[in-house]
């Protein structure tokens, strides 16, 4: 996309610290492995304003949380937190917006398994100008057709179950 360093270290810290807010959320809501209630969905959707709330303490970190704040935003409308559509929404958060699509896609999550690569490159694309930014999906597509895209591996269930057992019983 022919971005600045600068803004591409903005976006990338954005990226990482995204979630930051679910922090704030019970995690029975996180790890709930079925369909959230209206109610869970309504708490679960305040994670990005207290993410946002979470990193404003930090001065250095102010240019990071348009990307956090507004991820769920979406380019036709209908996000949250505030409904923000098209180019209101930070460029920051459009992009972590289909980078979070990509990994939510591609990982193994307690109510659903990881999706084949091209599957989910595909369902993005079709949502392109209703969900995501056009620009944004087109630079996506054209580094996962370069070869530059791939998900992270997935580590091993029972090994994940061996550290949570771990973490507990320190």
């Amino acid at each position: 996309m022919d971005l600045p360093p600068a803004q591409v270290e903005q976006i990338r810290l954005s990226a990482q610290l995204h979630d930051v807010g679910k922090i704030g959320v019970d995690d029975r809501i996180i790890r709930k492995p079925t369909a959230l209630t209206e109610e869970e969905f309504r708490i679960m959707k305040t994670h990005p304003i207290k993410g946002a709330a979470i990193m404003s303490a930090i001065p250095q970190l102010a240019d990071v949380i348009p990307g956090m704040k507004y991820h769920h935003e979406k380019w036709g409308g209908g996000g949250y937190p505030e409904g923000l559509r098209g180019e209101q929404i930070p460029m920051q958060a459009r992009i972590v917006t289909v980078a979070d699509t990509f990994d939510a896609m591609t990982t193994t999550r307690p109510y659903q398994q990881a999706m084949e690569t091209d599957y989910v490159v595909e369902r993005i694309k079709q949502f392109a100008g209703a969900r995501y930014d056009p620009v944004v999906v087109a630079a996506f597509v054209q580094a996962y057709e370069k070869g530059k895209l791939t998900p992270i591996p997935v580590r091993p269930a029972l090994e994940e179950a061996e550290d949570a057992w771990m973490v507990e019983a320190l």
